[in-house]
């Protein structure tokens, strides 16, 4: 969206503007929500994912209704649950964690090939991890198309619900392990 928005700037043609902006924001507002809820950007149980989860399920259902109706503010929804889907884990073991998109991880994969090929410490698990993220993506993709296809934006009601049970399960493993005391993301 930003590139589009410059490429249309550049040229004078400033008609994507007003639908532009208001969706980076939203994705902006998105990852500001995981930065209120989760705290921190690096990855460590007892965090508050659960709550994360489920106001991005939230976010998901409001947009399938909104979208199913034809109504365009469904995207700024979706915008924001990509942002703090995006915002929730950014970082672990040393890895930037991209959840939303795909071209940082087929650049770190590149890099650590290129890392691999010159004979430098690579742990496998890191590549691993990358591997099985822009596999993801792929199968993502493609389950996603297809649901779309068939569903239009219902299709959103998927990873919702996937959210609400995945969020839901983490609030009783948290609270299981933490009770209601201290705020591990506070550390």
């Amino acid at each position: 969206a930003v590139s589009r928005l410059s490429a249309d700037l550049g040229a004078g043609d400033d008609t994507d503007l007003l639908r532009v902006l208001p969706l980076v924001a939203s994705f902006i507002a998105g990852a500001v929500l995981a930065g209120m809820v989760v705290g921190r950007d690096a990855l460590r149980l007892g965090r508050h994912y659960g709550l994360a989860m489920l106001i991005e399920a939230a976010l998901l259902v409001g947009a399938a209704i909104l979208l199913h109706f034809g109504q365009s503010g469904g995207v700024f929804l979706a915008a924001a649950a990509a942002g703090l889907q995006n915002g929730m884990a950014s970082t672990y073991g040393g890895l930037i964690i991209r959840t939303t998109h795909v071209t940082g991880i087929a650049t770190d994969i590149g890099f650590l090939i290129g890392r691999w090929i010159t004979h430098r410490d690579v742990e496998p698990w890191k590549f691993g991890l990358l591997i099985a993220l822009f596999g993801s993506f792929f199968a993502g993709g493609i389950l996603g198309w297809y649901a779309s296809t068939t569903h239009d934006a219902l299709a959103l009601l998927a990873p919702a619900t996937a959210l609400t049970l995945a969020g839901s399960a983490y609030l009783l493993w948290r609270k299981s392990h933490f009770g209601t005391g201290g705020d591990p993301a506070s550390d």
